[in-house]
């Protein structure tokens, strides 16, 4: 999170008035008393008030410090971020909650403390809020099937994964147990008072599972058009189409067809064409990229001739450029004069 407000310049009542006062946000009052520590704050903007964005007030630059270094003190400040970036520091922080809600009937705390249900629905629901809150800009560019698409990617898909996992995990157990021949199923059904059909379809499990991955993959070799680098960028082949095919992964690539313009060496190994923007450059986005992140969440195509007005520099043999990019549509900011000089189409007249 970007620091926005923070002391000496504010106290801390002048923090909570400046973000109160000023932006247009609901805090985030069952997430604070779950996670929060004395005095610290959570908001989100106000449904409705056009951004999409997480600001906290909390205490930073504490430290345990050494015995020949005492820790310095600390300072209360106010920090902004975009909501899909603090959905996973907030999940881990409230993995208590979302624990008991996912296994509520086997939750000690609320057989300890009734009522203790209605306060972790109170979290999800703002979890929820602060989820949402980042998918209406999505809405907007690309409509409601880019929702539903960016919601069933992130959320069901892995649960669905998850259930077919632990199915699978199940029949290990039962044919362990039971064994897998014809008398198998039966043994198991009486055992366990299941009906026949529920006890065979529990022992498949595994083994439909693991068909279902293997289908699956060679789907993805079908689908997924892999790219590679036209020139040797120095990284191993595997790494580098990796890299590639992240950049190009939305992109209506053209194969094989040539710069229009002229390319500077430390360029040329990660062009690509595509339709609509012209010469392009894979690069990783400055303001996108994290040394663990997914190349998936940092590399994009980008027009030669952005790449050569922003400036670029090559490390472990990938091009960074500071690059305008909008982290609520996960992209680059195009410049249309760019695009028509890298030989593509204006923006406006309908090119993707």
């Amino acid at each position: 999170m970007p620091t926005i407000y923070r002391e000496p310049d504010y106290t801390y009542e002048d923090l909570v008035d400046l973000v109160e006062g000023q932006l247009r946000v609901v805090e985030l009052t069952a997430v604070n008393a779950e996670t929060g520590g004395p005095g610290e704050r959570l908001w989100m903007s106000e449904p409705g008030a056009g951004a999409s964005e997480v600001y906290r007030l909390w205490r930073k630059g504490r430290g345990k410090g050494t015995d020949k270094a005492p820790a310095r003190g600390g300072y209360w400040a106010v920090d902004q971020d975009h909501p899909w970036d603090v959905m996973p520091s907030l999940r881990e922080a409230l993995a208590g909650v979302l624990d008991r809600l996912t296994r509520p009937g086997s939750a000690s705390e609320y057989a300890l403390e009734p009522g203790r249900e209605e306060r972790d629905l109170a979290v999800l629901s703002e979890l929820e809020a602060v989820w949402l809150s980042g998918l209406p800009p999505l809405a907007e560019m690309y409509g409601p099937r880019a929702v539903e698409r960016h919601l069933n990617h992130e959320l069901f898909i892995p649960i669905q994964a998850e259930l077919a996992r632990a199915g699978a995990l199940r029949s290990r157990m039962l044919r362990e147990r039971y064994g897998t021949g014809p008398d198998a199923a039966g043994r198991a059904a009486t055992e366990l008072g299941w009906d026949i059909g529920k006890a065979r379809t529990a022992l498949a499990a595994g083994d439909e599972y693991r068909q279902w991955v293997r289908d699956g993959a060679a789907r993805a070799r079908d689908r997924i058009a892999v790219r590679r680098p036209p020139g040797e960028t120095g990284l191993p082949d595997v790494r580098a189409a990796t890299l590639m095919t992240a950049a190009c992964a939305y992109e209506d690539v053209v194969p094989g067809r040539p710069s229009p313009v002229p390319l500077p060496d430390e360029l040329a190994c990660w062009y690509v064409f595509v339709q609509g923007l012209g010469a392009c450059v894979a690069v990783a986005v400055e303001d996108a990229y994290t040394p663990d992140g997914s190349p998936r969440d940092y590399m994009r195509v980008a027009p030669v001739a952005m790449v050569v007005r922003a400036g670029w520099t090559v490390r472990d043999g990938v091009v960074f450029s500071p690059l305008p990019y909008a982290e609520c549509l996960d992209g680059i900011e195009y410049d249309e004069e760019a695009v028509r000089a890298s030989g593509g189409t204006a923006l406006h007249d309908g090119s993707p």
